[in-house]
């Protein structure tokens, strides 16, 4: 993975080259952060589980981005003269761990995108948070070395994208639609397959293939609330026997967490814009009693628990 992440790079690099009297060059920092409340865990099938205390924990990071658009017509047709190929950079930043990634799309129609990625990161504990473990069987994550242990993610993704502002012009005309399916493949080297760790504080994870799936519906409007919308999310193992089945057979490895998220996207000039999003959340309920997620998966599945998970902020800034 570690030399997948360098190819690309080096490709990115050379597009730069060959191509560069025709791309567009860009350059974001996006800043990301999260509140959590406090939801208890409740026994049983389907249910909601309603919001216990004002804080569980928050969330931080920053992502670099370095990104080369390339036009690529296809032909004549407005359909076809605007294909490109963008081959994007990243380098996220969190208090527990640091990822360089890179990402590669081709848009050879307006309404579809095609794209391939790879991830790699490490990670290192800081105030009792775990930025990378393994679980320990029973109760608790210990802590793996850094830049020893590595978390990669390979992934390919479809997405189909529809404005009907290009069908008929105005500044009050922009419904949009937005589906986005990815296959993806994650995994924390040095672990087991089968066996549970955690990556960024996020647990209860097992190295296989995942599907994530995300439909947005959303207005664009010419104004400082320039969209509102809905986005919907889908994401889990496509096998439960991902998880090692003699120890975790009853934890369901092969459960879909969904969310569903009111969100508003504000404009500051051109070149600032802030996402806020309310994120109302799926996780697993279990037939045990429990009050914390790492005992998680020794139980035994039960249902869905339907609660409010977390405010989500995203700060863009364009160079």
């Amino acid at each position: 993975m570690k030399k997948l992440i360098l190819a690309l790079a080096a490709l990115t690099l050379l597009l730069g080259n060959v191509f560069c009297q025709d791309i567009e060059k860009e350059k974001t920092l996006t800043v990301d952060a999260a509140y959590y409340p406090m939801s208890n865990f409740v026994t049983g099938p389907t249910h909601f589980a309603p919001l216990t205390g004002p804080y569980s924990g928050i969330e931080a990071r920053a992502t670099g981005s370095l990104s080369y658009k390339i036009p690529t017509p296809l032909g004549d047709h407005w359909l076809l003269s605007s294909a490109n190929l963008n081959i994007k950079i990243n380098l996220e930043v969190s208090p527990v761990s640091i990822s360089p990634e890179t990402r590669i799309s081709f848009t050879p129609l307006p309404f579809l995108v095609f794209e391939t990625g790879a991830k790699l990161g490490t990670g290192w504990n800081f105030g009792g948070i775990h930025g990378m473990a393994i679980y320990n069987g029973s109760d608790n994550y210990i802590n793996l070395k850094t830049f020893t242990n590595w978390f990669t993610k390979f992934y390919v993704q479809g997405t189909f994208q529809f404005d009907t502002g290009a069908i008929f012009e105005g500044d009050w005309t922009h419904f949009q639609i937005m589906y986005t399916y990815q296959a993806y493949y994650s995994a924390l080297s040095g672990v087991k397959n089968g066996e549970v760790w955690k990556w960024q504080s996020s647990g209860n994870r097992a190295n296989g293939w995942q599907n994530y799936q995300s439909l947005i519906l959303a207005y664009q409007m010419p104004l400082v609330l320039s969209r509102v919308g809905v986005m919907s999310e889908l994401e889990g193992h496509y096998k439960a026997s991902d998880y090692d089945q003699a120890k975790y057979g009853k934890f369901n490895g092969s459960f879909k967490t969904i969310s569903i998220s009111p969100l508003m996207q504000f404009a500051f000039g051109e070149n600032h814009t802030l996402a806020v999003l309310f994120g109302f959340s799926s996780r697993r309920s279990f037939v045990e009693e429990h009050t914390d997620t790492m005992l998680e998966p020794c139980l035994t599945y039960a249902g869905r628990e339907w609660f409010f998970n977390r405010i989500a902020f995203s700060w863009t800034m364009t160079f």
